[in-house]
């Protein structure tokens, strides 16, 4: 045990180093912009006099000595001023945010007569325009990405820029601290009332003087969000206390998400919104404008969050009673942040300090009551406000961060003065259209200067992060392969361990005392690089001071295992040269589908039929041995095919424009619709054959024998769980009453006795491990009891026909201690998966642990077949454990994922958490158990590599080919031959650990050099950036299984110590 915990330990620190380089790496790699804490602020127009028009400056006498007019020109010259007035509020505003409001969902085609259910469904506003061209605008409303909601309510009521980083905030709101909109109500004293998504509620706390927010999260309820918001805006469309109403339902956005917009349930929450403008157009007053804008689009199969066309078009509708400005060209979209600037300026605010949007003028009042001003001078100063915000945030932010050049001012300076000579000398509107587009420009340049400025990476971070992964997969990888594991053992044993942990946190404390002395400032980033620097010092000696043994393992390994070696190093270096590539990274799923296939075959075909197993056996063991080549060469091929049907259940990224019919259909690969009765029959078929052939696998094994408390739980709750999945799949199709949540409630509970039974499986299987059972023999004092004269009888009885069979005592399931164990935590998992998954997918985790069953099959037998000793059965060949990686690889895609934000499957988070659970650790670790379940199976998994040979050799004998008696002999006794071996075994498991972990590191480190080399590339935030995000998480993840295959093996090893002790006794 405690030999086991320093492999544990060495893993724990590996762990570190890994996770701290790729978290140096994110940091230089996804920056966020700094954030100012400025505020714009302004005096009200009517308080501000005129001096004198010669020395105009801001003061307040008792006279106004020029007229509005005037003192609106006056206020033109001088640009300090100008920032610091603001105009009065021309209207009242209802905001009424429909989230995932696509552009086209608001068009009307007249020609179309069978539109689909997204296609015209709004027609008020079609109508609107028609009826009152002068009091309507519509406008493709473009959004940053990344489009997820959060970051947008941020764009829209800040006017700032989003970074790629923030997409991973959307599960963590948090308030928003920069100067924004609603803060610029409250300052000015106007009211501001809310309803509708609680995501506001984060950002803005205690900002409202009415609010109404609804949970948002739960993306199967397309229905409380917006009736709420339907109901409160019913009670406060005619109050009179408020300046801004916001509503933000959320129908649509659920509805893709559930659905796809391609679904009957689309044509109704469109319908809704169409009825919901139509009473908002008749309530309002004369003074009051009504805004309808989506916060982003969806893609075709409903999801968002990346930059395709359609996630980042959305729609804007406006609607005023009184007429909107007409000047300059008309125009087909505008940006976001341009809402932020109108919104101000109509509400009679100063714009957000940060802001970069331009102001849409033609959404603007055609004249202000209470200022007796021509139009085109009153846009002409309400855009010369936005351009002197802009200029001074700019000016403001270069103090603090040498982000802009010097000569780059310069140059933005000279264009302003430029701008004000002509802005003087404008004296009509024909002046006025020319000067106002060259502001606009101006505007434009600055917003476009800080999009290519702030995606300006931190070199020195990304080359820390990439310098000490490579170290680190590098050391790792020459210990684990070069270094035997006997060797390792000493080594481990020894004071190797404590020695490098007294380093680490000597240079920790160390860190933190130049820290607390205000030497450093980033305090995470040093002690990662720092302790980073020191490990691999530390690994490096360690190598150094071996490195005659590595080389004598190396030349050893490549005279016996050249061929496999060679495999090996070609797939892995084809398969991480393609990383780099952006079309390889798009059609991955082919490449990994094309080699698991080909490896399944080519090893079924590679295992050898003897003629020959015992002298004894020779007249009737031959043809068991062909028939069972013949049987796994069935087998082979039913697997494979099974694994080219996975591709039934992929998703489709938006580049892989084969999966669409046109541009808004979706082939059935991908559609988001119900699951159909074929579906769910063929899931739960597929998962009681699955528990039915386990089971029947661990009786003939010997381990459901008995009544302990793991047997027996393992006997009937793996059928409990079925069950329950079944029963929540059949319920969630039944139409249920919207007005009751009877059916929701039952599905809760369906799923969280599934997730119960599963967890309690899982803990009693570790705590209690062991699925032996104890049948005495008729002697039942005799010494026979022990371990080794168990064996020993058995061997005897096997040449011994005339002894009393009845003497010996039979332990049931003990050659197959190991292997149990971790054959019922992995039903366990899979049938987590299934339900998280879908019953559209779920069948795959059949599939994905039937194909990692056979692989270890076919990998035991041709391990065997190899080997001249047991010894080298302890030695994992490096192209077995590439194989299990592809496994994890391929089965990422084939439970429906790609590493892009739209296909992530967000409704997982809901499977049995609706209106329970409202904790985001919670929900997110259902998404990540989702996306990540072929991780998670094949790290908590992977001992089995070293332990299936030894259970093969008991179990399937009639597989193996020729081999030496004595080793036969050996091999019968089973997995017992772990626990005697047990210094062996946990050191060819940390090997194994250390190789595997590597494999997936070297995915990783390609992804962060794809993504660093290609950074300046088109596609660097829709391909490389999440390629490399998903890659990371997916360590992160492996780490984590393969440290928990780690400690389960420990326990099941201690727990095989206490019953051989227990076993002695009785002796």
């Amino acid at each position: 045990m405690g030999k086991s915990l320093y492999y544990f330990l060495f893993l724990i620190w590996l762990c570190y180093l890994i996770v701290s380089s790729i978290l140096l790496f994110t940091r230089g790699f996804l920056l966020t912009r700094v954030v100012h804490t400025n505020s714009s602020t302004c005096t009200p127009f009517s308080e501000i006099m005129c001096a004198s028009r010669e020395d105009f400056s801001i003061s307040r006498s008792d006279k106004e000595v020029c007229s509005q007019d005037e003192k609106l020109f006056s206020f033109l010259k001088d640009n300090k001023i100008t920032a610091d007035v603001c105009l009065p509020p021309t209207a009242r505003i209802v905001l009424l945010i429909v989230d995932a409001l696509r552009y086209d969902f608001i068009t009307f085609d007249e020609t179309n007569k069978d539109p689909l259910p997204f296609q015209n469904r709004i027609p008020v506003i079609s109508r609107l325009i028609k009826d009152h061209p002068d009091h309507t605008r519509v406008y493709k409303f473009i959004a940053d990405p990344p489009t997820t909601t959060m970051q947008r309510i941020k764009g829209l009521t800040t006017g700032s820029l989003p970074t790629f980083i923030d997409a991973g905030s959307n599960f963590a709101t948090s308030e928003i601290n920069e100067d924004n909109i609603i803060d610029q109500m409250l300052h000015n004293n106007y009211k501001v009332v809310f309803m509708g998504d609680d995501t506001w509620n984060g950002l803005y706390p205690d900002r409202f003087i009415r609010n109404y927010p609804y949970p948002s999260f739960n993306v199967w309820d397309l229905d409380t969000v917006d009736n709420g918001v339907r109901t409160q805006l019913h009670q406060e469309i005619n109050n009179t206390d408020w300046n801004l109403l916001i509503g933000h339902v959320l129908g649509v956005d659920h509805c893709g998400h559930r659905y796809g917009p391609n679904h009957p349930e689309m044509e109704r929450k469109l319908g809704e919104i169409n009825g919901l403008i139509e009473y908002i157009v008749e309530e309002i007053d004369e003074t009051t404008m009504l805004f309808v804008i989506g916060d982003h689009g969806m893609t075709s199969t409903g999801d968002h969050g990346g930059e395709s066309e359609d996630e980042v078009t959305a729609g804007f509708f406006l609607y005023s009673k009184q007429p909107l400005l007409n000047l300059g060209e008309k125009r087909d979209f505008i940006k976001q942040v341009d809402i932020v600037p109108t919104l101000a300026t109509i509400l009679g605010v100063p714009v957000p300090f940060q802001n970069l949007g331009i102001l849409v003028l033609n959404c603007l009042p055609a004249s202000v009551a209470s200022l007796n001003i021509g139009s085109w001078r009153l846009a002409l100063y309400y855009l010369w406000l936005n351009v002197n915000q802009v200029l001074n945030y700019i000016t403001e932010y270069s103090k603090g961060a040498n982000t802009f050049s010097q000569e780059t001012l310069n140059t933005l300076h000279q264009r302003f003065s430029v701008l004000k000579a002509k802005l003087v000398s404008t004296d009509s509107e024909d002046n006025f259209l020319h000067i106002s587009k060259n502001l606009m420009e101006f505007i434009w340049d600055i917003r476009k200067m800080c999009e290519d400025i702030w995606i300006q990476f931190d070199s020195f971070s990304m080359t820390r992060g990439l310098l000490l992964l490579f170290m680190t997969v590098f050391f790792t990888f020459i210990i684990g392969d070069g270094i035997p594991c006997q060797r390792i053992s000493e080594i481990f044993t020894g004071s190797f361990m404590v020695f490098s942990y007294t380093v680490l946190f000597s240079v920790t404390a160390c860190v933190l005392t130049l820290y607390y002395l205000e030497f450093i400032d980033n305090l995470l980033s040093v002690i990662f690089f720092a302790t980073g620097v020191a490990s691999q010092v530390i690994l490096a000696v360690l190598v150094i001071q071996n490195w005659e043994i590595i080389s004598l393992t190396w030349y050893s390994k490549a005279n016996t295992e050249r061929v496999s070696n060679l495999i090996c190093r070609i797939v892995l270096i084809f398969n991480i040269c393609g990383l780099f590539s952006n079309s390889y990274v798009i059609e991955e799923s082919f490449v990994l589908l094309f080699l698991l296939v080909t490896i399944i075959l080519i090893g079924a075909i590679g295992i050898k039929s003897s003629n020959k197993f015992d002298i004894k056996y020779k007249n009737n063991v031959v043809s068991v041995l062909k028939w069972s080549k013949l049987k796994l060469l069935l087998l082979a091929t039913v697997i494979a095919m099974s694994v080219r049907i996975s591709m039934y259940f992929w998703h489709c990224r938006e580049e892989q424009q084969w999966c669409f019919a046109n541009i808004h259909e979706v082939s059935s690969i991908t559609a988001k619709l119900e699951s159909t009765k074929l579906q769910w029959s063929i899931a739960v078929i597929s998962l009681a054959l699955f528990i039915f052939s386990t089971k029947e696998w661990l009786r003939n094994c010997g381990n459901l024998n008995g009544y302990s408390l793991t047997i027996t739980i393992g006997k009937f709750v793996p059928t409990a769980i079925v069950v329950c999945i079944a029963g929540f799949w059949g319920l969630k199709q039944v139409p249920s009453n919207k007005g009751q949540l009877n059916s929701l409630k039952s599905l809760n509970i369906l799923a969280l006795t599934t997730y119960a039974l599963i967890l309690l499986g899982i803990l009693v299987t570790i705590i209690k491990p062991l699925c032996i059972y104890i049948i005495p023999g008729q002697d039942s004092t005799s010494s026979t009891h022990s371990v080794p004269a168990i064996f020993k009888n058995i061997k005897s009885s096997l040449y011994e026909k005339d002894k009393v069979k009845d003497e010996i005592p039979v332990v049931c399931g003990l050659g197959t201690a190991y292997s149990s164990v971790y054959v019922i935590i992995g039903v366990y998992l899979s049938l987590l998966f299934a339900l998280l998954l879908n019953e559209v997918i779920a069948p795959v985790t059949v599939i994905m642990f039937m194909t990692a069953t056979f692989i270890l099959i076919t990998n035991s037998v041709l391990r065997v077949e190899k080997a001249k000793s047991v010894g080298e059965l302890f030695d994992i060949p490096n192209i077995s454990i590439l194989i299990w990686i592809i496994l994890a690889e391929y089965f990422f895609y084939a439970s429906g994922h790609q590493p892009t934000f739209p296909n992530i499957s967000w409704e997982a988070a809901f499977i049995g958490t609706s209106g329970i659970f409202t904790n985001n650790i919670i929900l997110g670790t259902l998404i990540i158990i989702n996306t990540f379940c072929s991780y998670i199976l094949m790290g908590v998994l992977l001992p089995l590599l070293l332990i299936a040979p030894f259970t093969v050799l008991v179990m399937i004998p009639s597989l193996l080919g020729k081999k030496i008696n004595d080793l036969q002999l050996d091999m019968i006794r089973g997995e017992v031959m772990l626990f005697e071996q047990d210094r062996l075994t946990f050191s060819s498991t940390f090997v194994l650990s250390c190789k595997y972990i590597s494999g997936h590191g070297i995915r990783v480190l390609a992804s962060m050099l794809a993504a660093t080399i290609h950074c300046r590339h088109l596609m660097v935030w829709k391909i490389f950036a999440p390629k490399f995000i998903f890659e990371s998480v997916g360590m992160f993840i492996t780490l984590v299984s393969v440290m928990t295959g780690f400690l389960i093996l420990i326990r099941i090893n201690r727990s095989v110590e206490r019953f051989i002790i227990k076993l002695n006794k009785l002796s």
